[in-house]
């Protein structure tokens, strides 16, 4: 039996995790030399929708509640929720109990929230996008997975993840010699688990300092939300503050506390870009101790303030 796809695609959406989830089923069908797979391409209102990229994909039709699907998957890019219409939630809960298979790729996930289709299991996403997510939806289980696939409910982090998702579901459905050929035809030299890490640290053969910086590094990203005293970069690599303050210079050009307050402003940045949250609700998730300090510092960092780079493109 052939299952129906359907790929929806949301303006800004990313062509990279589209492709790379569109194009194994492709091959999977040459390979066997059966319709396995078909698929269209939705958008809401069935014209042809921009990806983050500038490249404009064709719609086959417009997304409606009688669509005749197995699966529907949701791919987003920048900003999800600003491109999407009242309805569309909506429409994607009818469609979910019609026990049409709901997935998403990139930060589809964020649709599939809005949706309340998410709510009983871990959503997986970008991980740039993990906090805005944690924030705008304080509930759910954002997970750091590749993929997460639940059966009717399924998301993907995006980029190459896609294809080890779509390689997931076709050895599922068909077998994994078939995935394994399938990877073989993208010079995938391995179908990744949902568990490996979306981001990788070469800490092995890294020398002792790249090593410590990389932890440290590594350390300060999962507490970009606060302020960080010297000591504690002392006591967790043991070192003394000099030598830290060293080889942040030597490797990045400015000290431990310039990095980590780029950081934080990273995360100031998304959270304000893909969340509704309040200019001073976002000072506070970062560690800043006021608006105006906040907002000084995020001018100083990229040359616009907050509210401005909030609704400017």
């Amino acid at each position: 039996m052939t299952v129906r796809i359907g790929f929806l695609l949301i303006p800004r959406f990313s062509a990279l995790g589209f492709l790379c989830a569109a194009e194994p089923l492709r091959v999977a069908n040459r390979l066997a030399e059966e319709r396995l797979f078909e698929w269209t391409v939705f958008s809401e209102d069935g014209r042809p929708v921009a990806a983050s990229n500038g490249m404009q994909i064709a719609a086959d039709a417009p997304l409606g509640p009688d669509a005749a699907l197995d699966s529907l998957v949701v791919v987003a890019g920048f900003e999800p929720l600003k491109q999407i219409s009242p309805r569309l939630p909506r429409l994607l809960r009818r469609l979910a109990a019609r026990r049409v298979e709901i997935g998403a790729l990139d930060t589809g996930a964020f649709v599939l929230a809005q949706a309340r289709l998410v709510d009983q299991v871990p959503v997986t996403m970008h991980w740039e996008v993990c906090a805005a997510f944690a924030e705008a939806f304080p509930d759910l289980m954002p997970s750091s997975e590749l993929f997460e696939d639940h059966g009717r409910i399924f998301t993907s982090a995006g980029g190459t993840a896609s294809i080890d998702l779509m390689l997931h579901r076709i050895a599922r459905l068909h077998g994994p010699r078939l995935a394994r050929r399938v990877a073989e035809q993208f010079i995938h030299s391995a179908i990744r688990l949902p568990g490996e890490p979306q981001r990788r640290r070469a800490l092995r053969d890294a020398p002792a300092g790249g090593r410590i910086l990389a932890r440290l590094t590594a350390w300060m990203e999962s507490v970009a939300d606060r302020r960080v005293a010297p000591g504690e970069l002392s006591d967790l690599a043991g070192r003394s503050p000099r030598h830290i303050e060293r080889l942040f210079r030597r490797q990045y050009g400015w000290g431990p506390a310039a990095h980590h307050r780029k950081l934080r402003l990273a995360r100031a940045r998304t959270l304000l870009r893909e969340t509704a949250l309040s200019i001073v609700d976002i000072a506070d998730a970062c560690g800043f101790e006021s608006r105006s300090n906040f907002s000084r510092a995020y001018r100083s960092e990229f040359g616009i303030a907050p509210a401005r780079d909030r609704v400017e493109p």
